[in-house]
């Protein structure tokens, strides 16, 4: 499961990047079955996480890459710190 969470946050931090390949790549990855799989494992709502990757992928490359940045803050705070500590 940290595993899971570790390839999310960092999926999120590649679609703000600036090499175009790698963000079109993560994008990709957030519509792929693997991404699906890792979802249902996790109970994450699948369409909220794709529509928020979207509306990410909207805004301008210095905001979008401040939003990963926090959002990567928050994955390991809620979900890779709280299963470190079990």
């Amino acid at each position: 499961m940290r595993l899971d969470f570790l390839v999310m946050k960092q999926a999120i931090r590649d679609v703000a990047s600036k090499d175009e390949k790698l963000s079109n790549q993560a994008l990709s990855y957030f519509i792929s079955d693997d991404f699906k799989s890792l979802c249902s494992r996790n109970k994450i709502n699948l369409e909220t996480v794709q529509k928020s990757i979207k509306e990410l992928n909207q805004y301008p490359l210095l905001s979008r890459k401040k939003l990963a940045n926090d959002i990567a803050k928050v994955i390991d705070n809620r979900f890779v710190g709280g299963v470190l500590s079990r």
